[in-house]
């Protein structure tokens, strides 16, 4: 991966041609988050030899339930089915992924949204058909689903109702056009960081 590619999110040109300004009661802010490595991983999660080689690597364990997430500061890593999982961790802290065979550096394929504000999900709700009430998806919680025709990753990252979007680069600005559209009526406001 260049070095350009790794601190741009390929949102720059919208974010500079577009009135995403701030709006002081924004119930919705979207963080775009760039500079992250994402990390998809392989592996046999019944294989113990796998599992520890992947922990010592990462400093935490893989999550083996399904549609969860784990967290170590800003590192975080996502079930994604029985035998793959994607590690997203801030770019500065470049994962060496050489010990494990089966990962493979997607950095610059995907862009990370950070939603939060009190009408978060009252947004989501408008083009996703999860049910992202915290009491059904909680802290931890991650799936895969639509949102407004694009296929995301979403996770609930916090008890505040906070959640990152895990989208193809491809569909980055289909995405972040939508949430522009479609929460006007709450107030909000996208930043990059």
């Amino acid at each position: 991966m260049t070095e350009v590619l790794a601190k741009q999110h390929g949102l720059e040109s919208y974010l500079r041609s577009s009135d995403t300004g701030s709006s002081v009661n924004a119930g919705v802010k979207v963080s775009i988050l760039s500079d992250f490595a994402h990390i998809n991983l392989r592996g046999d999660a019944s294989d113990d030899e796998f599992l520890a080689s992947a922990e010592k690597v990462l400093q935490q364990p893989l999550p083996l339930a399904t549609n969860s997430s784990r967290l170590r500061g800003e590192q975080r890593i996502f079930w994604l089915g029985p035998n793959e999982w994607l590690i997203i961790a801030p770019g500065k802290d470049r994962l060496d992924t050489r010990a494990l065979k089966f990962a493979n550096d997607v950095s610059g394929g995907q862009v990370v949204l950070r939603l939060s504000g009190a009408a978060v999900e009252q947004l989501l709700a408008k083009g996703c058909t999860l049910d992202l009430a915290a009491d059904k998806f909680a802290v931890g919680s991650c799936a895969q689903a639509g949102l407004a025709k694009a296929a995301v990753l979403i996770a609930r990252i916090d008890d505040a109702g906070s959640f990152d979007i895990v989208v193809r680069r491809s569909f980055a600005e289909y995405l972040v056009k939508w949430l522009h559209s479609a929460g006007r009526e709450f107030g909000i406001d996208f930043s990059a960081r």
